[in-house]
């Protein structure tokens, strides 16, 4: 059977099976556009979105997009950016999350790609993994993805009104209208603004857990308990633009000090 994976005829074949399914998830998702107003769960990664897709994938009546970014690499996001553009309805959601907390997660979760090693817990002690994050994660990506994203292509200057303390706020922009979210916020909370932006009744978020049972996940407790940052990099992390304008000063404060 190792022999057969290796020919050209096999990987020939794994190809075309997996381009046909992509043009029948594409065929029916585009059958539901104009079902109801698509929706599109489009944020940074690591802040819980999963959940949100999930549960909408599975009961929202219109067609439900996921994406951290635009690009030709995700259809998801192709077809969404071209329906706005060309003057249709859409309603993107943005669950956001405290830029340290986030950091920290997507670096496990982007290991292999960050360090180019997969993941050992056997090889790295708690000071190696903490030497690691500081080297070579990107801190900036939370700081930058609205104005990379949501300012370049859909108009809309998430910074231009204060954020509510509740943790929720809409935009609009021409035919788009965007919901922020902190994921922090009670999941009741949530499915409540979810309803009304969508203007649904039935909206219920089913929980996903996608880190539990990965290999990471004791790794990733530990150093997030362990875990005391240089003083630079937290006044890098609480004078940015986007920790100052989402979160208030107490919470700032409570959620820094955990790491000092």
């Amino acid at each position: 059977m190792s022999n057969l994976k290796s020919t050209k005829a096999y990987k020939a074949f794994r190809k075309f099976g997996k381009n046909l399914r992509k043009t029948v998830k594409r065929f029916f998702f585009r059958r539901k556009l104009s079902k109801a107003t698509p929706v599109f769960i489009f944020q940074m990664g690591k802040v819980a979105s999963s959940s949100i897709y999930s549960s909408l994938h599975h009961q929202y009546p219109g067609a439900v997009g996921h994406a951290h970014h635009i690009g030709s690499d995700n259809w998801h996001s192709e077809e969404l950016y071209n329906w706005a553009k060309n003057g249709n309805s859409l309603k993107i959601i943005s669950p956001i999350r405290e830029p340290i907390g986030r950091n920290i997660s997507a670096f496990f979760q982007c290991f292999d790609m960050i360090t180019g090693e997969l993941f050992d817990p056997s090889k790295y002690t708690t000071d190696e993994l903490f030497d690691l994050f500081i080297k070579k994660q990107d801190h900036d990506v939370p700081l930058n993805w609205f104005d990379d994203n949501i300012k370049k292509y859909f108009n809309i200057d998430v910074y231009s009104t204060d954020f509510p303390d509740n943790g929720t706020a809409t935009y609009s922009s021409g035919n788009v209208s965007l919901l922020i979210l902190r994921i922090d916020i009670d999941d009741s909370e949530k499915e409540r603004t979810i309803n009304e932006f969508l203007n649904i009744d039935n909206f219920r978020l089913k929980n996903r857990n996608l880190s539990e049972g990965k290999e990471y996940n004791h790794a990733y407790k530990t150093l997030k308990q362990q875990l005391k940052l240089p003083d630079s990099y937290l006044k890098k992390m609480t004078n940015s633009k986007f920790f100052r304008h989402f979160y208030p000063e107490k919470e700032i404060n409570k959620i820094t000090e955990k790491f000092r």
